[in-house]
């Protein structure tokens, strides 16, 4: 269904304006609604991470695109057997291999899409870490692109303040400590300190 979709918007050009912008909020709503514990998440990402692109300052092409980044990330799931998606415990090491694709999954599927072979680089990052101990590439530093670490960090923080089924959600005063204490390691120092400027003075809302 998903690979349908994308190819009825590769042969329909939509994505220069606000028609292909819907049409990724569609695909968000669709990949979030296979996993009712993970509703609103794309959401959510898009939105944090728009928010940490403009306190960055960056050009509003450039907030547009982790925006659409964001709503986008996980499409590649669609691709996971729900079991492995949904599983409480502990992961195997085969069931951890299946669900490290899925940025490789979203990468595939979104650069099918004329004009977002930028957004699909940043989905296929978003799971990288400035030391180098990411996926799927082992990448690190400004190797990762700047729109991936940004989506890092609104993608983290949205799950750790967000309940599964393996644990209750954190307070938000909890995830941005968590953020600030691995920045430098999973997370870019200066994306860290955009995003928790932007929490203390905002806030965050639904």
């Amino acid at each position: 269904m998903l690979e349908q979709l994308i190819s009825e918007l590769a042969e329909a050009d939509y994505n220069k304006g606000l028609l292909g912008e819907a049409f990724c909020l569609a695909l968000a709503v669709l990949m979030d609604a296979r996993d009712t514990h993970t509703t609103r998440h794309s959401q959510n990402v898009a939105r944090y991470s728009k928010a940490i692109a403009r306190e960055m300052k960056l050009p509003l092409d450039d907030q547009k695109a982790v925006h659409l980044a964001g709503l986008l990330h996980d499409v590649g799931k669609i691709g996971i057997s729900r079991s492995c998606l949904s599983k409480a415990g502990r992961l195997t090491s085969e069931e951890l291999k299946e669900i490290r694709r899925h940025p490789i999954l979203s990468f595939e599927l979104i650069a099918e899409i004329p004009g977002f072979h930028d957004i699909a680089m940043i989905v296929l990052y978003h799971h990288e870490r400035i030391d180098g101990q990411g996926y799927p590439r082992g990448i690190k530093g400004e190797e990762i692109p700047l729109g991936s670490r940004i989506l890092c960090v609104a993608d983290s923080f949205d799950a750790m303040i967000s309940e599964r089924v393996y644990r209750e959600a954190m307070p938000i005063s909890q995830a941005m400590s968590e953020l600030e204490r691995c920045a430098g390691t999973q997370f870019d120092p200066e994306v860290v300190r955009a995003f928790c400027s932007y929490l203390k003075r905002e806030g965050i809302s639904s």
